[in-house]
């Protein structure tokens, strides 16, 4: 896979006209993901692209830099199933109290009307306060230590990313 995708960037002085160009390579299960700009290169290889895409964004912050585009959407995460067949390419819109829905499904380099781009720990923040907002049957109905699958399911999903974002970036 050798597919592109240029974005718009916001902050940093940009203007609002400023793009960036997104090269995604599969290096055998590596996802590696290539971010053009400003006659700069970053680099990212991780499991997925939703996971690389975390780890360019958190470089371009430093620089106050965000792309606009639903992978930096303070509303969407990576859904393991779906993740995982796309390498991360698909990622769900979710909103408080609900579950996500497949008709909610969008690339991560796409942009909509709805894209709210924040840094990467206000996604976590917001993911965690969407995670708290769900209601669980389980717990309603007395069964304290069951947590409900797609809670489960979800919080380990987004373990994974959890843990790339607190892991020091790799050399190239």
């Amino acid at each position: 896979m050798n597919e592109q995708y240029t974005v718009f960037l916001i902050g940093g002085g940009t203007g609002g006209d400023e793009q960036a160009v997104f090269t995604l390579h599969d290096v055998g299960t590596r996802c590696r993901l290539t971010c053009s700009y400003r006659n700069k290169v970053i680099e990212a290889e991780e499991d997925d692209y939703f996971e690389a895409l975390c780890q360019i964004r958190k470089q371009l912050e430093v620089e106050g830099i965000l792309p606009f585009c639903y992978g930096a959407s303070c509303n969407v995460f990576p859904e393991g199933t779906v993740t995982d067949m796309s390498r991360g390419l698909v990622v769900c819109k979710v909103k408080a109290g609900e579950r996500p829905k497949e008709s909610e499904l969008v690339n991560i380099f796409d942009e909509g009307y709805d894209v709210v781009p924040v840094f990467v720990k206000m996604q976590q923040q917001f993911w965690d306060s969407w995670l708290a907002s769900l209601p669980s049957p389980e717990l309603s109905k007395g069964k304290v230590g069951a947590a409900h699958p797609l809670l489960r399911f979800l919080t380990l999903s987004f373990a994974k990313v959890l843990k790339s974002l607190s892991s020091p970036p790799r050399g190239r």
